[in-house]
């Protein structure tokens, strides 16, 4: 807790830095913790990531930024952990891409500008206990991620920023225990020459992928809940419809605008009609909100003796 507000402290610290100085001015700042602890008795391992990324500088009327570059990577071993950490800007930024990169083109850094603003905060932590035999007994993992960027537009000219984030943890055992961490960082025509990259490109599509699957899934399982429900509602004698609404407000399976405390001064078939119309409303982002939707699924379909 006490790294994440550090995190956003700085951030914030060096936006208003940033807005104390000349709009000509390139603001560039990254900070970086690492704290591995493993202990033999009991056998345990800890580790603290923390990590701030920010950018403040002027974006020029053609659209072009200056080009900066931040990269950070470990490979990943509890002991005899290396760390590798980069951090260029102008020519050195597209220098460094432009052997394995072809740089686009990029619009002169000319005529009037505006402040622009990007920046990132990670926070991860992790705690692994191991039993006697080395298998992994407890695992406990924190993530928080905080990206904020204020970017000034002209029509048909919008700069590039890219900022990706990749961990990589396995605890299967004492001996065999990684947690690997990797982050870009980039403006302007190094954000574009980076996400030009298969390596950089895989990042997002694996992960576009993994949210989309979870969000069907999610989304599934929501809807089966909802049709099950109404299916046992309609079962339900009138009489019995004050308990489903103060399941259903318990549980918070309805929206705010579905007023679920006015249910009761409504008519049967009104408050059916509104709960109906607010129950297939899906949040298929939330897994806790398929878990509440299938616990008031069970308590319908108990009061319908199904």
């Amino acid at each position: 807790m006490n790294a994440c507000r550090a995190s956003f402290v700085l951030l914030l610290a060096l936006a208003l830095a940033a807005c104390a100085s000349r709009p000509g001015t390139v603001v560039f700042v990254t900070k970086t913790s690492l704290g591995v602890d493993v202990e033999q008795t009991p056998p345990s391992a800890s580790i603290a990531y923390d990590r701030v990324e920010g950018y403040f500088g002027p974006r020029y009327e053609t659209g072009a930024v200056p080009p900066v570059v931040a990269v950070f990577m470990t490979n990943g071993q509890l002991l005899d952990r290396q760390v590798k950490q980069l951090y260029a800007t102008g020519d050195a930024a597209r220098a460094l891409l432009a052997p394995a990169v072809p740089l686009p083109s990029e619009p002169e850094q000319t005529g009037d500008f505006k402040p622009m603003f990007f920046g990132t905060s990670t926070t991860v932590g992790l705690k692994i206990g191991y039993e006697a035999g080395g298998s992994t007994s407890t695992f406990t993992l924190g993530y928080k991620r905080k990206e904020l960027s204020v970017i000034p537009v002209n029509e048909g000219r919008f700069p590039s920023v890219l900022a990706t984030l990749q961990t990589d943890v396995d605890a299967r055992s004492a001996t065999d225990s990684r947690f690997g961490a990797g982050q870009l960082f980039a403006t302007g025509a190094a954000a574009t020459a980076l996400a030009a990259r298969q390596d950089v490109r895989e990042v997002f599509i694996t992960k576009a992928e993994a949210a989309l699957n979870a969000y069907r899934s999610e989304e599934r399982q929501q809807s089966r809940h909802a049709l099950v429900t109404l299916g046992c509602l309609a079962a339900l004698p009138d009489a019995k419809l004050p308990a489903v609404w103060r399941n259903a407000g318990a549980l918070g399976v309805l929206d705010k605008e579905a007023d679920v405390g006015t249910f009761a001064s409504l008519g049967p078939d009104a408050a059916r009609e509104r709960y109906t119309s607010h129950l297939a409303v899906l949040d298929a982002d939330s897994a806790d909100a398929t878990t509440r939707l299938s616990l008031h699924r069970q308590y319908v379909c108990g009061l319908a003796g199904r």
